[in-house]
């Protein structure tokens, strides 16, 4: 099958996929609460990432004297987050988004995975949600051919919101700054990602 029947039809899948959703989400509509409450009380998260990657010249491949090193990566996450005590208009969370990117050049892979734990100020009601949240977890950066393998501390600090279609199904989106300590290869650094998926509660 030729590229230019292939991508009409993955577009007309997509388009399929968006109407369902959206006549699921207008039947789920009457399910939900007329006094939706607050924020939570838990939701998980899946997701596509765009992320900025730390490099450096130790990147380069043995037997070369130079290399283009990728700075930005694509990628996906998971989290989880719970809200528990109510902190005047809005709500305390707590959680765990776990994410990777990797990025790729003609000489050189790196992969930047991340465990970012997160306390969370939320805003809103159970139907729709933003927030603002930060914590300290750890950066992973793998670099091939070069086989250099580190993790770093990492700093990360952040918002977005959420977005409820159903009384389950959402959307939401997250940026994220990460402050990455410097390792034994791995350059002290900052690293923006963005992401965007589904939410389900």
């Amino acid at each position: 099958m030729s590229a230019s029947r292939t991508a009409p039809r993955a577009r007309y899948q997509f388009a399929l996929a968006f109407l369902l959703l959206a006549i699921v989400s207008a039947h789920d509509a009457a399910a939900q609460s007329l006094n939706p409450g607050p924020p939570g009380p838990f939701v998980f998260d899946a997701r596509g990432v765009v992320s900025g990657i730390p490099n450096s010249e130790a990147f380069v491949p043995p037997g070369l004297t130079t290399a283009t090193i990728p700075s930005r990566g694509f990628g996906g996450g998971v989290g989880g987050h719970v809200y528990a005590i109510q902190l005047g208009p809005g709500r305390f969370g707590i959680g765990v988004d776990l994410a990777f990117a990797r990025g790729t050049s003609t000489e050189v892979q790196t992969t930047l995975s991340t465990i970012d734990p997160q306390v969370s100020f939320n805003f809103g009601t159970a139907d729709g949600w933003s927030y603002l949240s930060a914590g300290v977890g750890a950066a992973r950066l793998k670099s091939e051919p070069s086989g250099i393998s580190e993790s770093v501390q990492a700093i990360n600090w952040g918002g977005g919101a959420r977005w409820f279609l159903s009384q389950h199904f959402g959307i939401g989106f997250d940026i994220r700054v990460r402050h990455l300590s410097a390792g034994d290869v791995v350059p002290k650094g900052t690293s923006v990602a963005a992401a965007v998926g589904l939410s389900l509660k």
